[in-house]
């Protein structure tokens, strides 16, 4: 796959792309359909949509990035508020020249995509979102096994919650492998700043499109905060995959990619 580093603000910022590749300090080749950017949820890093990526490259131009403090990204820290996380996609972004974009957004993803329509610097045709979305979703438990295991009294697990039943073995292989890459003193830190945004966000503030995919086998109280944020939106919706738990891109790269591209259909039709 191929990969390429960013300067933005400082930071070494780690981009997957799909297509050609492009000499050094040129943005990857988005000329293909539609750009896609797919923005991962905390404490894993861009790779995590790699099988994804490699199905939607067949008729658009996807890519992906480690946020900050995540997999091989620079900074040992994350960033401290989703408005910053944004800021940084648009300060990576801005000199390729996007003009649009249709965004696919895991857990904090969904926020930063969030506040990335809001800005209204990048148009977001639609966001798509999956994983743990929406301000009504409770951290506290999260952040603090974090703050445990950051500070020593506990060790690290990975959490093989929420997926279907009997799982893939090679996918759960690879979860591990993008969950392993990224320190938890930098998902603290984006845990917390997502935290943040959920007692503070007002879901009035954006007109895009926005799709809630809801697995089938999610846990009951967040399918209920999923469904609770598409309600809650202006244009949203939810969308119900089956065989799949709250990640869908991984679990089933296949009918997300159909979904994506009819979303991305539809949005077109009814321009």
């Amino acid at each position: 796959m191929p990969d390429k580093y960013f300067d933005v603000d400082g930071i070494a910022t780690l981009v997957h792309h799909r297509g050609a590749t492009t000499l050094p300090g040129a943005p990857p080749n988005l000329g293909v359909g539609q750009p896609i950017l797919l923005l991962h949820d905390a404490g894993v890093n861009g790779n995590v949509f790699g099988d994804l990526m490699d199905l939607l490259v067949l008729s658009n131009s996807p890519f992906s990035f480690d946020l900050p403090g995540h997999g091989r990204s620079g900074s040992l820290d994350s960033l401290t508020s989703v408005e910053a996380m944004a800021g940084h996609v648009e300060s990576l972004i801005a000199p390729w020249g996007v003009s649009s974009l249709v965004v696919i957004a895991d857990g904090l993803g969904a926020a930063v995509g969030f506040e990335l329509a809001n800005s209204g610097r990048i148009e977001v045709l639609t966001l798509i979102c999956c994983g743990v979305v929406g301000p009504a979703v409770d951290l506290s438990e999260e952040i603090h096994s974090l703050s445990q295991i950051t500070s020593g009294k506990a060790r690290r697990q990975f959490d093989t919650s929420g997926y279907a039943p009997d799982p893939d073995e090679q996918m759960m292989r690879k979860a591990f492998g993008h969950w392993v890459t990224t320190d938890p003193r930098a998902t603290l830190g984006a845990r917390k700043a997502q935290a943040d945004w959920n007692d503070r966000v007002d879901l009035s503030q954006t007109a895009s499109p926005i799709v809630v995919v809801v697995g089938e086998h999610t846990e009951e109280n967040h399918k209920g905060t999923s469904q609770e944020f598409a309600e809650s939106l202006a244009d949203g919706t939810a969308v119900m995959m089956p065989d799949v738990g709250r990640h869908p891109a991984q679990e089933s790269p296949a009918a997300f990619c159909s979904l994506v591209e009819e979303t991305i259909t539809a949005g077109s039709e009814d321009k």
